[in-house]
């Protein structure tokens, strides 16, 4: 399959069919003139005239994966560059998706511990509270000893107090699981000029009304449009991000604060999960009365993005820079001007005996998602050798050799003899690989010393074979950095580098 990520970067022509214009271009000229709502603009404390540079994530258990960091931190670093080159006033806005309902997917948060392996703490929810918005599940004593948790296993410093403080009162004042969520991002990134909206207030709801009311006049066009972008995508070799079922709407409509999806069928709205029909007269009435049962899906919510705010770009991870791709339609059946999709930056965080060891073995940071046991194995022939080993180094290609020109001095005659041949130089091979095992195995007080350090590595710099910043979450590093631990991260990453950037701490 193609690698969407690398051809977008690369600007391949055939993709960027799919999107309004290259991430490059976003600096290039100054946006269109802005005009935000004038209620969302006194929620959000602006003027009403910014530019506006976007992300978003729906909540997660102390924000979720580091990636989520880094994207709001790309939002600041593109809009700061916008406005400098540009002259225009540009925001930078984090959209907490609360109106999300998956929690089984955001439960849980990954905290490299000061033993240097990874534990998962999981925040436990009550049945009663399956299919609810994140903005409406209800906060539990529970989470207190989560942030306790979180704060014994995690490595500390002068600092941990003053972080573990703050979790515990922005809980007690939460509303709900995203709204701690937004205070915590909040304070992660006082000091910078993002701004942190949610998108349940009655503003913002009001200003989303144009939106699916031009969805109800034909329920299935987003699904098909989005659907069919799908398909043109995979005819280049790119998968389909989002595909949805034919009769599947681009929204939600809350019952009894339960999300519950709408199909339209026979010209009547349906949710399956309750057996209720609507009919569009009805549907109609209901936007008009209670906007707030309405939520977007994952491809509705990037056009009502739009119509809250003059979006010049959205920051984007890997996977939804390719769901994005088949938005494109949807954005001009809508009347709206597609933004530019701006890809996050990608981290990995390190320190100085970490790179020491990597250094020692020859490892660099692909090189931690091969297996363990590899990993083990390669690092044993790279420390320093002992005797047997060195004799076996010195011994063995003339044993290989040996065995291949036996094979190739018989493979002259009958062919029963060069068979033979060809097997017997299979097993010597074997049997060196297997004695040179042996022997990197010998010194047994060095393999496990060995061993120790690549489980470090990997545990801190490949959590379970996958990239850090998509398993662990911010407390692994803030207890012991403190609240300057974004400062510093911001200061580390530069805009335009979409390689994986390593910052030492």
């Amino acid at each position: 399959m193609a690698e969407l990520f690398t051809d977008y970067i690369a600007q391949d022509p055939a993709l960027l069919a799919f999107y309004a214009k290259p991430a490059q271009a976003l600096f290039a000229s100054p946006p269109p003139a802005a005009s935000w709502p004038e209620a969302v603009a006194r929620e959000m404390g602006a003027r009403g005239d910014e530019t506006v540079i976007v992300t978003g994530q729906q909540p997660g258990l102390f924000t979720g994966p580091l990636y989520t960091i880094y994207k709001a931190i790309t939002t600041i670093l593109a809009a700061e560059r916008l406005q400098r080159e540009q002259g225009v006033p540009c925001l930078p806005v984090f959209w907490v998706g609360g109106d999300d309902h998956d929690f089984e997917e955001v439960r849980s948060a990954h905290i490299l511990t000061r033993r240097h392996t990874v534990e998962t703490l999981r925040y436990e929810m009550g049945e009663d509270m399956e299919g609810r918005s994140m903005f409406r599940l209800p906060l539990s004593q529970e989470a207190h000893s989560l942030v306790e948790t979180a704060e014994a296993l995690a490595t500390g410093s002068e600092y941990a107090p003053e972080v573990a403080a703050f979790l515990h009162e922005s809980l007690d004042e939460a509303a709900s699981f995203s709204d701690w969520m937004a205070r915590i991002m909040a304070r992660l990134f006082q000091g910078t000029p993002l701004r942190i909206f949610a998108p349940d207030g009655s503003s913002a709801r009001r200003a989303a009304v144009p939106v699916f009311a031009r969805e109800l006049t034909d329920p299935l066009a987003t699904t098909r449009a989005v659907n069919a972008a799908g398909e043109r995508l995979e005819a280049l070799g790119y998968g389909a991000q989002v595909v949805k079922g034919e009769s599947e709407c681009a929204f939600f409509l809350e019952v009894a604060q339960r999300r519950c999806k709408v199909l339209f069928e026979d010209d009547r709205f349906v949710l399956p999960e309750t057996g209720v029909a609507f009919t569009r007269e009805e549907m109609a009435a209901m936007l008009e009365d209670t906007p707030g049962r309405f939520t977007a899906n994952v491809a509705l919510r990037c056009v009502v993005q739009q119509a809250l705010f003059p979006v010049a770009a959205y920051v984007a991870g890997p996977g939804e820079l390719a769901y994005w791709g088949q938005l494109k339609d949807v954005f001009a059946r809508h009347g709206q001007s597609m933004p530019v999709v701006y890809p996050r930056l990608r981290a990995v965080l390190t320190h100085g005996k970490l790179n020491k060891l990597r250094r020692k073995y020859g490892f660099d940071l692909a090189d931690l998602g091969r297996p363990e046991a590899e990993l083990v194995e390669r690092a044993l022939r790279t420390a320093a050798a002992g005797p047997s080993l060195s004799v076996f180094a010195g011994q063995s290609p003339g044993v290989r050799e040996a065995a291949a020109a036996l094979r190739e001095s018989l493979a002259q005659g009958e062919k029963a003899a060069a068979d033979l041949a060809v097997a017997f130089e299979r097993q010597i091979t074997g049997a060196l690989q297997r004695l040179e095992r042996g022997l990197l195995y010998l010194d047994q007080t060095r393999a496990d010393t060995v061993r120790r350090h690549v489980a470090r590595l990997t545990a801190s710099l490949a959590p379970g074979r996958k990239p850090q910043e998509r398993v662990l979450n911010v407390l692994s590093f803030l207890f012991e950095h403190g609240w300057d631990l974004v400062p510093r991260l911001m200061g580390g990453l530069t805009l335009d580098d979409f390689s994986l950037q390593e910052i030492e701490l």
